[in-house]
């Protein structure tokens, strides 16, 4: 019998490789795949086609701010700037301004805090600052916060 239940998406988006197979298996390993579907990508541009079609549109978002792109000035602040955008384009448009964001980013200077919460992120979360299991515990207040 299938399990019909909708599991709340996460969508991480992250140019690290080790960190999106990392970040995946928290909520496996922990047990929690049947509560969270987790996608991954590395681009916005790719994060961008999930967000727009009803199917694949995330709940949560985990973002990196640090989001190189190929062929393009990647600067840190112009990497920033791309993901400020990102996080404004998501938050303005109607079909998805109810995506709760997170930034998961090793950033840890307050100004950029600063910046991404002027946007209304839901969230400002340094790498490597908090266990496998206070970050579930984290999503599933985020979550809880939607309902």
């Amino acid at each position: 019998m299938e399990n019909t239940k909708h599991k709340i998406k996460i969508l991480l988006i992250d140019d690290d490789e080790m960190m999106r197979i990392y970040f995946r298996d928290i909520f496996w390993i922990h047990g929690r795949s049947d509560t969270y579907e987790v996608i991954i990508t590395s681009t916005l541009s790719e994060a961008e086609k999930f967000i727009k079609e009803k199917e694949t549109r995330p709940d949560i978002i985990f973002l990196d701010v640090m989001m190189p792109v190929k062929g393009e000035d990647n600067s840190t602040d112009e990497q920033i700037k791309r993901s400020l955008s990102f996080v404004e384009k998501v938050k303005k448009d109607k079909e998805s301004s109810s995506i709760k964001i997170i930034i998961y980013s090793g950033q840890k200077e307050k100004s950029i805090e600063v910046a991404f919460r002027v946007l209304k992120v839901d969230g400002y979360l340094i790498k490597g600052e908090l266990m496998p299991k206070e970050i579930i515990a984290f999503t599933d207040k985020i979550h809880e916060s939607n309902n």
